[in-house]
């Protein structure tokens, strides 16, 4: 999704991901520090990570399922094995969590194990783990190969360090800490980066500044544009890493659904810039809803506001943009100056255009995808400040591209339907395959749409009329504003294998066809994301018609290397 996430979206996996390994790799590396009486100073602090899998109940019930859809029950049954090696004294209906806080800046993992009695735990694995012996306080001690482990009874869990003190760390109510990740998810990771000093994070981005300058400089033919759009966005990253609160990560696998879940959530720092560019995202009445009520092969919707910020932050992204193309248009010598000032000319005209869209607050784009067999259309639309002055920068378009041999045909203003005017594109397509002019006609045809302030377009056999039903219901947004997603999107894969069945039949195809239509109304993948208190929070469901074809793949992988050994292969 594009339009209802800020600039910076994108990159919000990666910090987590920085910020996580970066914690791991000081907990790998830290000595707990002490105060001189021997106190642990800092222990009432939130931890900074907290990571839970789920109880080992769920797991075995989870992974079966997971494997059987595939077609490889066997690894379920390897698993529940293992699992039952390590179960004894273990209470097999509750997660397993591990959290890291934070002392003095140094990082200190405890673990958490589900357990009423964990020295008779112990006792029944202590083949697998060696003797433990008692300290004076109860707390008991292992061996792990050159490092001993220490381990307290904590209600109703087994605390886990690698120094006796960090056990003081650990709360009356390890559940409280949690907070359901456990039992929600198989695997959650939730990063408190509030919690991190604001002098390890300043560190930390000044550090990663100085490496990304050090590496753009060093790279062949590297230009003061290209320093500029790297160094602008690295702001933007290091305000992710200043003023980043919460980021949570959680998968699900849910059998009684026929699918699995993963969840992320981000929250910046109340009051901070960041937290004020999230509360200006919210979902918006649409023209173009209409397309989350079809029966469609894909959809994709997207509505909701924009704060004068991200506006501000698009116009500065698209002008560094702007400048590096212009630098790489100066590169190519094989082109004529005349041309570059066109094509130039062209993108300058196109980013106005979108700039001042979003200026105008708001977003709103619809798409959907009928697909089947032989059938094929496309239609959708969105929110413009102008469509006239979109529909201008076409006629423009036609004028440059008239200059090329065999170029595409345009026609303005065919007809007009309700104060939108419809024009056409038309392609020729040299040598197309029957299958495909069966399928789209003996051309491409790109349908347009301008109206006031919105574009609409449909590629394929009856796509008009799907865009004029789209126009009919721009204002009839009858949808629960409270309860939709900032935007959406949703892919079935059984029309779309139909689709290309009908187009050229293979085996493999027909197979995937079997497969998923097993599961026809879990044949999905959707993404959603959604505006929440400072922040936003993304699902992605992936269908148990996705899973069935990924075994069709691993089948197909391990019968082609039974083929080879067969053949005397390696």
């Amino acid at each position: 999704m594009h339009r209802f996430s800020l600039p910076f979206r994108p990159r919000l996996a990666a910090v987590f991901g920085i910020l996580l390994v970066g914690v791991t790799w000081m907990a790998s590396v830290a000595q707990p520090l002490r105060a001189q009486d021997g106190s642990v100073p800092g222990a009432d602090r939130e931890p900074v990570v907290v990571v839970t899998v789920a109880s080992l109940n769920k797991l075995i019930a989870d992974v079966d399922y997971v494997t059987g859809v595939v077609g490889q029950p066997q690894f379920g049954g390897i698993f529940s094995m293992m699992a039952a090696t390590f179960s004894q004294g273990l209470d097999t209906s509750r997660p397993v969590a591990v959290m890291v806080p934070v002392i003095d800046g140094v990082p200190a993992p405890i673990g958490l194990v589900p357990t009423t009695d964990v020295e008779m735990m112990l006792k029944r694995n202590e083949g697998n783990i060696g003797p433990a012996d008692k300290l004076d306080d109860g707390t008991l001690v292992i061996a792990a190969g050159n490092n001993l482990v220490y381990i307290r009874q904590v209600g109703t869990w087994a605390a886990v360090a690698s120094d006796r003190d960090m056990l003081d760390q650990v709360p009356a109510d390890p559940d409280a800490t949690i907070q359901g990740m456990g039992d929600k998810y198989d695997i959650a990771v939730r990063l408190n980066a509030s919690q991190i000093p604001m002098n390890v994070r300043e560190t930390y981005a000044d550090q990663l500044r100085q490496g990304l300058e050090q590496f753009l400089e060093s790279q062949p033919g590297a230009d003061p544009q290209s320093l500029q759009l790297g160094m602008s966005q690295l702001e933007q990253f290091k305000s992710l890493i200043l003023e980043t609160d919460r980021v949570l990560f959680g998968l699900n696998i849910n059998p009684a659904k026929r699918l699995i879940n993963i969840d992320t959530a981000f929250t910046a720092t109340p009051g901070s810039s960041l937290a004020s560019l999230y509360s200006g995202q919210k979902a918006i009445p649409s023209a173009l809803s209409a397309v989350l009520r079809a029966n469609s092969a894909i959809r994709y919707h997207a509505a909701s506001s924009i704060a004068p910020e991200t506006a501000e932050m698009f116009d500065s992204s698209l002008d560094t943009a702007m400048e590096s193309i212009a630098q790489l248009l100066d590169d190519q010598d094989q082109i004529g100056e005349d041309v570059k000032a066109e094509i130039e000319e062209l993108l300058e005209g196109l980013l106005e255009i979108a700039s001042k869209t979003m200026k105008e607050g708001k977003s709103d784009v619809g798409l959907a995808v009928v697909a089947d067999d032989g059938v094929f259309r496309l239609a959708g639309g969105g929110f413009l400040y102008s469509g006239e002055a979109f529909a201008d920068w076409l006629q423009k378009l036609d004028t440059k591209l008239r200059q090329i041999p065999n170029p595409p045909v345009f026609r303005f203003n065919e007809s007009t339907y309700k104060d939108v005017a419809m024009h056409s594109i038309t392609i020729d397509i040299p040598n197309m395959p029957k299958q495909a002019s069966d399928l789209m006609g003996p051309q491409i045809v790109i349908h347009l749409g301008t109206g006031p302030q919105s574009a609409y377009f449909g590629v394929g056999k009856e796509s008009p009329a799907m865009m004029k039903r789209l126009i009919d219901t721009a204002g009839a947004d009858e949808g629960d504003l409270a309860d939709r997603p900032l935007g959406q999107m949703r892919i079935r894969v059984l029309p779309l294998l139909r689709l290309s069945q009908s187009i050229r039949s293979y085996d493999q195809v027909a197979t995937m066809l079997d497969a998923v239509a097993l599961a026809s109304e879990h044949d999905f993948i959707q993404a959603s994301t959604t505006s929440i208190p400072n922040g936003q929070a993304s699902s992605l469901e992936i269908g148990e018609g996705l899973l069935r074809l990924i075994g069709v793949g691993i089948r197909e992988m391990q019968n082609a290397q039974l083929r080879q050994v067969q053949q005397g292969g390696f």
